[in-house]
């Protein structure tokens, strides 16, 4: 199956978060290599995403006053917090995944040149019609080895095209602010990434607490964009993603002009269409992306 329009257009992959770590040792800049060669002219990370939904989390905090607030745009995260109602859609920063933004971006920036545009990682906001196209770590990785590419002997440098910037300035992965921006932006506001099991009762106690805070669930609900692959765990795992990736940039990475709107109701998830909370998707009248065989990839020849 080809997705190109035209010999002139582009194939573009996104790389979630949580492929990085289940492609391990393989290091970042090999698996884009081994993408390319399996026919996509463009391979993204996931950290513009996060850089988009940041900035627009900060951009969405600076006018609060101090109250605390709670940082929701993973999928799973706004599950896990309207799954008994609205009570705290209030305090809720409710954006757009990170999947979702970087998706907008590139179809802004790209127009008429983009083809297709794929996504590897579980994150289920990647969905039409933001994506054409979905696979999960697994599949993806297979069909590299099926292809007969050997990741580790990729090279770990850019040899013959520009590189995607993969540094980050605003942004965690999952697309939290970094807290040094958060406390001078947003009114000397402090980051609270909850790690613990007693989720309900720890957000809680932040949301009644006269302090000004950003409290962020996104690792503790097992958030793949985050860098969690298996169960839910701890903040650890932001470290991890943070090892495979460049020093921070002193600079923005994302400008100005190409920051999608990204605010999302936060609105409860409906129980009779079994979605998972993200409602964008849903308006769009069109069923999940399945699993895509190795048929749907681009042929580059």
């Amino acid at each position: 199956m080809e997705f190109r329009k035209s010999p002139e257009t582009l194939a573009v992959l996104v790389v979630g978060t949580d492929t990085l770590i289940e492609a391990l040792p393989a290091r970042p800049i090999q698996l884009a290599h081994a993408c390319g060669a399996l026919g996509f002219d463009l391979v993204v990370p996931l950290s513009w995403g996060d850089e988009l939904v940041a900035e627009a989390a900060l951009r969405a905090l600076e006018p609060r006053d101090h109250t605390p607030a709670v940082l929701c745009s993973c999928p799973l995260v706004r599950q896990r917090l309207l799954q008994t109602g609205g009570d705290l859609a209030a305090a809720m920063v409710s954006l757009a995944p990170s999947p979702v933004a970087v998706a907008r971006h590139l179809r802004s920036l790209l127009g008429d040149r983009l083809g297709s545009l794929s996504f590897v990682g579980r994150c289920p906001s990647a969905v039409p019609p933001e994506y054409d196209v979905a696979y999960d770590p697994p599949t993806l990785l297979g069909i590299v080895r099926d292809r007969g590419i050997q990741i580790q002997h990729q090279p770990d440098v850019y040899l013959d095209r520009l590189p995607p910037d993969r540094r980050r300035f605003v942004s965690l992965p999952g697309g939290c602010p970094a807290p040094e921006l958060l406390w001078q932006r947003c009114n000397e506001r402090t980051l609270v990434e909850i790690e613990g099991p007693d989720l309900a009762l720890d957000v809680a106690q932040h949301l009644m607490a006269p302090q000004s805070t950003l409290v962020d669930v996104a690792t503790a609900v097992g958030c793949f964009c985050a860098g969690v692959t298996s169960t839910p765990t701890d903040i650890a795992v932001r470290v991890a993603v943070a090892s495979l990736e460049p020093p921070r940039s002193i600079t923005p990475v994302m400008t100005d002009a190409v920051i999608p709107e990204l605010e999302v109701a936060a609105i409860a998830p409906s129980k009779s269409s079994g979605e998972i909370g993200y409602d964008v998707a849903s308006a769009s009248g069109r069923p999940p992306m399945a699993i895509t065989p190795a048929t749907a990839l681009p042929n580059r020849k």
